[in-house]
């Protein structure tokens, strides 16, 4: 990028400085100025069939698609006049010859782009009286895709996905004009690991998501920022959440992809995408001894009982930053022994997915602390069993999910999930992200930093949990990492 002429250019009177060759539309966008699209997106190359993109440059005499017009010295450049305006007006009145009005029904409305610009641009009566064309309804495409070819708009997005990011090539056009549609060529189902990618980048509703189908209006949802807790790369998201439907105890209704071109670009793994149930199902809500529920003040009990005995904690990797480094000052301060466990590693492909299951592997090397199996009296374990507990006759379980082997824990103390607490962990490039509280942890659930509190204040050691306390001490350690 760096050997590339800088130039400057105006856009609706605004001098700007962008790289020669950058699209308009790029150009554009870096600048602040949106100039609408509909088959255009910055991941993928440009196909210029939408017609939505069209901007003026002085000296031409018909107006450009500003997704397939580099930029030159001194281009002047204007994207909002009203020959463009009742330009974008045509076209979209041709578009909705053939487009259903079935945005009432359709998971697409409210964050539908075909939408937002009838309101923006064309706002009027159709003049359109012949029957609307006839196409294919609910399609399954495969795993958790349903396309609609009556709302389709032919912007190819999904073709180009599947052609350009997974090279899968399960889709083509077929038929011509009006009668054009979206296929899966013969004997294909969109089966790849990167499928649920295609509904955020379909900019109508002609493909939607089999798990989120009729479940809830958009703008219900509450968005909070997170990271994919499923895999070493921590790929931005948003948790997408509802507490206040009346109708269903669900909580988490989707998973979506948060653009961070350092870590995950646009994408997210279906993998990533559809594994938050364990975020509301199978949850442990309450202490528990011996596999059935208990107090708390048997909690404490049962903590006593550690007193002067070997320790050995078996933190886990998808505690956060802070909470490691807050557990390890709890087990320097008592000399306790201290051992990583995780999700053993699985398959990883050459566009996100990574082979080590974990979140925060790469926090708790920082840390120093490594993954061994000790022989000491009492064993506190989080998240995951080690290889073996059988030589630790004390055991005290921290834990979000319920497990076969639950009964086998002296006490076992509900543990928050991610989505319930906030914090940071740090990736396999050693990038520490932050994630944020999305939801009220379950039941009586604590994260492990409450959890570490009550443990050190039942056992005489003043030791407070605060989360920017520990994530400065954290943050130490990763300059001494760092070099």
């Amino acid at each position: 990028m760096s050997n590339r002429k800088r130039i400057k250019i105006t856009i609706d009177g605004k001098e700007i400085e962008t790289y020669e060759g950058t699209l308009i539309i790029k150009a554009a966008e870096d600048a602040g100025i949106y100039i609408p699209r509909l088959c255009y997106h910055e991941a993928l190359k440009p196909d210029g069939n939408c017609r939505m993109c069209f901007v003026e440059i002085e000296g031409l005499r018909k107006p450009v698609p500003s997704c397939l017009t580099p930029a030159k010295e001194g281009m002047v450049i204007r994207t909002d006049t009203d020959a463009l305006k009742k330009h974008r007006s045509s076209i979209l009145e041709m578009i909705l010859t053939t487009h259903p009005m079935d945005c009432p029904i359709c998971d697409q409305a409210g964050e539908c782009a075909l939408q937002d610009y009838y309101f923006q641009y064309d706002l009027k009566e159709s003049r359109w009286r012949e029957k609307k064309e006839k196409k294919p309804k609910r399609v399954h495409w495969g795993k958790n895709l349903i396309y609609d070819a009556a709302r389709c708009i032919i912007c190819k997005r999904c073709v180009r996905f599947l052609d350009e990011i997974t090279g899968t090539q399960e889709l083509g056009v077929f038929e011509r004009g009006i009668h054009s549609y979206i296929g899966l060529f013969d004997g294909n189902r969109i089966e790849n690991d990167y499928s649920g990618n295609l509904v955020d980048i379909c900019p109508v509703g002609a493909i939607t998501d089999l798990d989120f189908r009729f479940k809830s209006r958009v703008w219900f949802l509450n968005r909070t920022p997170s990271i994919c807790p499923f895999c070493a790369r921590g790929c931005n998201i948003e948790i997408h959440t509802n507490t206040k439907n009346p109708f269903s105890s669900q909580r988490v209704y989707r998973i979506k992809p948060r653009k961070n071109l350092e870590v995950n670009k646009w994408w997210i793994c279906d993998e990533g995408r559809y594994s938050y149930e364990f975020i509301d199902s199978d949850r442990i809500e309450y202490p528990m001894a011996r596999g059935k529920k208990t107090s708390w003040d048997s909690v404490r009990q049962e903590i006593l009982k550690i007193v002067g005995k070997d320790v050995r904690l078996y933190v886990s990797a998808w505690m956060s930053n802070e909470e490691l480094t807050y557990w390890m000052q709890i087990a320097k301060t008592f000399d306790w022994k201290l051992s990583l466990v995780g999700k053993p590693r699985g398959k990883g492909d050459e566009i996100l997915k990574l082979p080590d299951k974990n979140p925060n592997r790469k926090g708790a090397e920082i840390l120093g602390i490594r993954e061994e199996i000790g022989h000491e009296e009492v064993a506190v374990v989080f998240h995951f069993l080690p290889v073996s507990l059988e030589r630790h006759k004390i055991k005290i379980g921290i834990f979000t999910n319920k497990f076969e082997g639950m009964d086998k824990f002296d006490i076992i103390i509900p543990a928050a999930v991610f989505a319930e607490k906030e914090g940071s962990w740090t990736n396999f490039q050693g990038k520490v992200q932050n994630f944020q509280k999305a939801l009220e942890p379950i039941g009586e659930a604590k994260s492990e930093g409450e959890i570490g509190e009550f443990l050190a204040n039942t056992l005489g050691l003043d030791l407070q949990w605060e989360i920017g306390k520990y994530r400065e001490e954290f943050e130490k350690e990763l300059r001494k990492w760092n070099g």
